[in-house]
């Protein structure tokens, strides 16, 4: 299933290492579509984007920041159990599969498939640098802390003609907690909430994009 990742791995990097300059170079047989601090796509200048009305939606797997897990084992004074942090994972990523489906049927209008074919795309997301700044979220308990972010991460996505694996679009967006700042006493469901949202903000640039790559603009 992620096979994609070592595929994508080249293209990915040079998106990222992009951010650093005035503006990306894009890659072969691709057109830098929208870009800022922060946020990239890319699109395949050929692409008859129209054609397209059903996706293949794969899992993305998760990735935490360097160092996270013994960070927060200095800040809190205890050890995080693996199965814990895999629960974290598992939380992330299947948040992001809930709102990317739901976005994409009910606002764009596109079926959810699991059989390659004509007019299907396969969209492969991977969360990287994720940073959850409270466990509470797997523990399910107030903390002593008062955090004025839940976290963040970095989403990327390939997408791909699922017949000839052509490479349809390469993008990445680093997301925050939008109600960073609100100094409240983390839980588990506000740290959901932040990464839903996250998840959300996601889910609609990407969907965005493909909109207006469908109307020509």
């Amino acid at each position: 299933m992620y096979r994609f990742l070592a595929i994508a791995t080249l293209s990915i990097t040079t998106l990222l290492l992009g951010c650093a300059g005035p503006a990306p170079a894009p890659e072969p047989g691709m057109e830098v579509f929208d870009y800022d601090r922060g946020k990239e796509m890319q699109l395949a200048i050929d692409a008859d984007w129209n054609s397209y009305t059903k996706v293949i939606l794969h899992t993305a797997p998760v990735e935490f920041r360097e160092n996270w897990k013994r960070d927060q084992e200095r800040l809190h004074g205890k050890a995080l159990h693996d199965t814990d942090v895999e629960r974290i994972k598992d939380a992330v990523s299947g948040q992001l599969s809930k709102v990317m489906y739901k976005t994409l049927v009910e606002r764009g209008g596109y079926e959810m498939t699991d059989e390659s074919g004509a007019g299907v795309m396969s969209f492969m997301p991977n969360i990287v640098d994720l940073d959850v700044q409270e466990v509470g979220w797997v523990q399910n308990s107030i903390l002593e802390s008062l955090p004025d972010s839940r976290g963040s991460m970095t989403v990327e996505m390939v997408i791909r003609d699922s017949v000839t694996d052509k490479l349809l679009a390469v993008a990445w967006q680093e997301e925050s907690d939008p109600r960073e700042g609100d100094m409240e006493m983390t839980i588990s469901i506000s740290n959901a909430t932040a990464f839903r949202l996250m998840s959300q903000n996601f889910a609609n640039w990407s969907l965005k994009q493909l909109e207006k790559a469908k109307s020509g603009k």
